[in-house]
């Protein structure tokens, strides 16, 4: 591998399928929805029982993953367009920022911090969201990555990899002056999902 296509952060492979999902990201990503204009008619598609589980729990707990289909299928139902799900992903990304980069976050005021220096640290992260799954992220260019989101069974519904974009974009401009995630396009596996950071 040459050093332009330098692995940078790599999931072990003995990481699980991802079994949990953390309440106070799915409120949040629910109350983005409702903030865009689309509260009622996502109730509607919410299914029960897990629409009973969603609006009764509290923040700070984990919720197991088939919550969080219900809520994407849900969302997905919406048929929104790919701009309207990244932008509900950056709201989620906005609410949930502080949660997802703790002290770090302290980092972005400091001279010469980059992406390069929230990059290695994306696992951690992804780990205060999700129980299971993760990350491998590559480097292609001084100002480029590839990020392979694996074994996440939330990566078939479309609404979650675009509001996946929205939420790396928010956490990204913390460190750059506008970043930039495009889903990578081709067959993918199953629980997968590609994308290409860029940032200026």
């Amino acid at each position: 591998m040459t050093l332009a296509h330098q692995v940078i952060l790599e999931m072990p492979p003995t990481t699980p399928m991802a079994r949990h999902m953390r309440s106070t990201i799915l409120l949040s990503a629910l109350e983005s929805v409702r903030l865009a204009g689309y509260g009622d008619a996502y109730l509607e598609r919410l299914e029960e029982p897990h629409k009973q589980t969603l609006l009764h729990t509290v923040a700070g707990t984990w919720l197991p993953i088939e919550v969080a289909h219900a809520h994407y299928r849900a969302c997905e139902a919406l048929n929104l367009s790919a701009d309207v799900q990244t932008e509900i992903g950056r709201r989620t990304g906005e609410h949930t920022r502080s949660i997802l980069l703790g002290t770090v976050a302290q980092l972005a005021k400091q001279a010469g911090v980059t992406p390069w220096t929230l990059i290695p640290h994306l696992q951690k992260f992804w780990d205060r969201g999700y129980d299971g799954g993760g990350m491998t992220i590559v480097k292609v260019g001084p100002k480029e990555a590839r990020i392979d989101i694996l074994r996440c069974s939330l990566c078939e519904f479309r609404h979650f990899r675009n509001a996946l974009r929205g939420l790396v974009m928010v956490l990204m401009d913390y460190f750059c002056s506008r970043s930039f995630v495009t889903e990578l396009p081709g067959k993918r596996p199953d629980a997968t999902a590609y994308y290409k950071l860029q940032w200026a």
